[in-house]
């Protein structure tokens, strides 16, 4: 993916990544699992608005760093406007994961939702373990889309009926086989960290699941109907000009038009589905991601 691809999608980032996960279960990762007992120096591949900042720093040893990596302007240069705001120590380098070098050595290497967008994913892990000293750790909190599709939920709506979790399997192994993008990184990653040295190398899953639920607070229903509807597009009836793009650009991704047919059909009735029933309807989204990690 390219700059201006990333400098489109600041939105869609911050709002799928709006409780993404447990806060208590990260806290429990740093202190119980990972141990980290004195500050660190951290680099994020892929930092884009600096969200692993956001997330590690407050619970952190005091006089941690963070170093942030990206390609998109747009992204990095939210992440500086939000930490000058902050009393953290911070850096933000634009540059392409793939032509990155960096000029020192960190404690820590973290990755969380890029790997997956790469072609050559075990070559920039590789990367991330050459960027911390000996000792050092790398964390990869990285997706596997084959469960991720599978397993989201829609109260009142036969989500697996409408046949679309084997039409995105066919769409992510078409790009895989063109060689593209992995759909199924995640899952990979302890073993690439396995082959590639790594010692001690282990995974978690992310605990939290996305649970809208329209009879609880009303204004926290409101807030979280609106960020998971709006960042996977269920916020918009979709227009026969709608379907007509969103055919042609499935097959132009391996679907045949029959194919591509029914996969819009199912996105629009899920679109009115939610939309429809938005007092009504619960909704439940896990993350999916595994959280691997080992020691160099």
């Amino acid at each position: 993916m390219n700059d201006s691809y990333w400098d489109d999608r600041l939105e869609f980032l911050k709002a799928i990544r709006n409780g993404w996960c447990n806060d208590d279960y990260i806290e429990f990762l740093v202190d119980k699992v990972w141990k980290i007992e004195k500050p660190v120096k951290i680099i994020d591949y892929g930092c884009g608005f600096g969200y692993i900042g956001l997330l590690l720093l407050p619970i952190l040893p005091e006089g941690s760093t963070y170093t942030g990596v990206d390609i998109s302007d747009t992204l990095l240069n939210d992440a500086r406007h939000i930490f000058t705001e902050l009393e953290y120590d911070t850096n933000f380098i634009k540059c392409d994961l793939n032509e990155f070098l960096p000029e020192e050595k960190y404690d820590i290497a973290i990755s969380q939702a890029v790997l997956r967008h790469i072609p050559n994913a075990k070559s920039i892990l590789n990367k991330m373990i050459h960027s911390v000293i000996k000792g050092g750790m790398v964390i990869c909190l990285e997706g596997d889309l084959e469960i991720e599709k599978t397993v989201q939920y829609f109260s009142g709506f036969d989500y697996i009926g409408t046949g679309m979790t084997p039409l995105y399997r066919k769409i992510y192994r078409n790009e895989l086989n063109q060689g593209g993008r992995d759909y199924r990184v995640g899952i990979k990653i302890p073993i690439y960290m396995q082959e590639l040295g790594l010692k001690n190398v282990d995974v978690r899953l992310n605990d939290r699941v996305k649970f809208i639920n329209p009879y609880g607070d009303s204004a926290k229903h409101s807030k979280e109907y609106d960020e998971i509807t709006t960042a996977w597009d269920w916020n918009k009836r979709l227009s026969y000009e709608d379907k007509e793009k969103m055919k042609k650009t499935l097959v132009d991704r391996g679907l045949t038009k029959g194919e591509a047919k029914i996969f819009s059909d199912s996105h629009a009735s899920i679109c009115d589905h939610v939309i429809d029933n938005k007092d009504t309807v619960y909704i439940l989204k896990p993350s999916c991601t595994l959280i691997s990690y080992g020691i160099k």
